[in-house]
């Protein structure tokens, strides 16, 4: 699949789309930057023909199907969150942003679902969920500008997989238009479907590669009665894991345990200019810790907040816990998570390498024991920190480009260490991808995750899925693989 290469043959694409989707194509060089790429910058160009604005399954469909008459290839475009390089053009690739696609078209309360298109933003999903008495537990810090199909593109985690799964955990059904511009409507609002192979799957995580994802139906939970929060300072990264085991162990509903080290507090500090610290003494690493109460009533939410009270207690008696704060109001609790949240938004000023990369929770500790070393040997004069989602064994590793070193020569620097880290990963049984995908950043590094026959049967659906490799050429694999 090429893109259009020639002024003639550019001229025919646009007048084609302008036709189909009523003038709505953007052709404009700041348009084309802004919608070409998502936040991840590696170093790859950012080229895109075209931006085409569908408001309907049908314009998906007729775009697509433009495209594939006149070989010119599609990448699919939600939030452009992602930090893979998923959703960058990088070849005169015409951008599909799913931007224009904005209903939420049905709530069933009694069912427990939502029916939206695929351009919802994560947080008018909740706020539509939330309007029905319900929840939609899926939940991470970009909720405001991604997109709900791009979440299912990339299998979307957060920041409460511990207690509610990924992505794929909630998702009853999809409408996706194919390479062809067939419309595949898969699974609708059924709980229950034991008909053969779930093809749902097949889509959720394929990062635009197989299809566009248009509109999704979802399952709702109840929400929580009530929620309490906590922040621990722990003097280790063992103790972390301790501290952890601890919570498991005890008669609580454990909805997020968030890790972050004390060098993440101090860049959030620095970020907002606020001096004071959470605690009066600076500590090795820290865990946001959010438990559920069964009931809402005050004395249900006073004896879970007892009980979350005394394992800490517990923990600090054996060791794994040196200092705790309780948020006492909501406000509080949402300060307290702030420091978590705000973590990426602190860091922009410091044009951070960053690793997303997952363990099984056991490995959790003994991975950073390696790790921290590696590179302090390898690159010693670059910071390193570290948060993320220990409770699921989800880790994000950034490298920080210290003030004076040219971001050329960081990024030299810092991929000079993938195949390292990677094979570190690949040591503790890990996955070089938790939850931001492959897209271009990861996808030379991938058979430190995947077989050699996981990658042949990978290989093969896209093949039959996207014969002429319309869909995100480039992604996941090489084009020419």
């Amino acid at each position: 699949m090429t893109s259009a290469k020639t002024p003639e043959e550019l001229r025919l694409l646009r007048e084609r789309l302008e036709d189909a989707l009523d003038g709505r194509v953007l052709s404009d060089p700041e348009e084309l930057a802004y919608y070409g790429s998502d936040r991840c910058r590696g170093g790859w160009p950012v080229r895109a023909s075209l931006i085409a604005l569908p408001r309907t399954v049908a314009e998906i469909q007729a775009t697509v199907r433009i495209c594939a008459e006149l070989g010119v290839a599609i990448v699919p475009s939600g939030g452009r969150t992602g930090l893979a390089g998923a959703a960058t053009a990088t070849s005169g690739e015409v951008v599909l942003s799913l931007e224009k696609m904005r209903r939420v078209l049905e709530v069933d309360a009694d069912a427990r679902t939502l029916r939206c298109e695929a351009g919802v933003t994560l947080e008018e999903v909740q706020g539509a969920a939330a309007s029905a008495g319900l929840l939609y537990p899926v939940d991470f810090a970009a909720k405001g500008s991604a997109q709900i199909g791009g979440s299912l593109a990339t299998n979307a985690g957060g920041v409460k997989v511990i207690r509610y799964g990924l992505t794929r955990d909630w998702v009853l059904g999809m409408r996706v238009v194919l390479a062809s511009g067939e419309l595949l409507e898969l699974g609708g609002a059924l709980v229950k479907n034991n008909t053969g192979y779930d093809l749902r799957q097949l889509f959720i995580g394929s990062e635009g590669t197989l299809g566009v994802i248009a509109e999704v139906t979802l399952q709702l939970c109840a929400a929580p009665a009530a929620t309490i929060v906590a922040l621990a300072a722990v003097p280790s990264d063992d103790a972390l894991l301790g501290l952890f085991g601890q919570l498991r162990r005890a008669p609580l509903t454990l909805a997020a345990f968030e890790c972050l080290d004390h060098g993440c507090i101090e860049r959030v500090r620095e970020h907002r200019g606020v001096a004071n610290a959470p605690f009066a003494e600076a500590h090795a690493a820290y865990a946001l810790i959010e438990v559920e109460a069964p009931e809402g009533s005050d004395a249900v939410v006073e004896a879970t907040r007892d009980q979350l009270l005394e394992v800490l207690a517990e923990a600090q008696e054996s060791g794994v816990m040196a200092d705790a704060v309780l948020a006492q109001t909501s406000a509080q609790a949402r300060g307290l998570w702030s420091l978590r949240e705000d973590i990426s938004e602190s860091l922009h000023r410091h044009t951070p390498f960053k690793a997303d990369v997952a363990l099984p929770v056991a490995e959790v500790a003994a991975f950073l024991r390696s790790f921290r070393p590696r590179v302090a040997a390898r690159l010693p004069e670059i910071p390193v920190l570290v948060f993320g989602h220990v409770g699921d064994g989800n880790l994000h590793l950034n490298l920080l480009r210290p003030e004076g070193l040219d971001l050329e020569d960081f990024l030299g620097r810092c991929h000079s260490f993938e195949d390292e880290l990677f094979a570190l990963v690949r040591e503790h049984r890990g996955s070089i991808s938790a939850e931001h995908g492959i897209g271009l950043l990861k996808r030379d590094h991938l058979h430190y995750s995947r077989s050699p026959l996981e990658l042949s049967i990978m290989r093969g659906i896209k093949k039959l899925l996207d014969p002429a490799g319309l869909m995100n050429p480039g992604k996941i694999f090489p084009t020419n693989t």
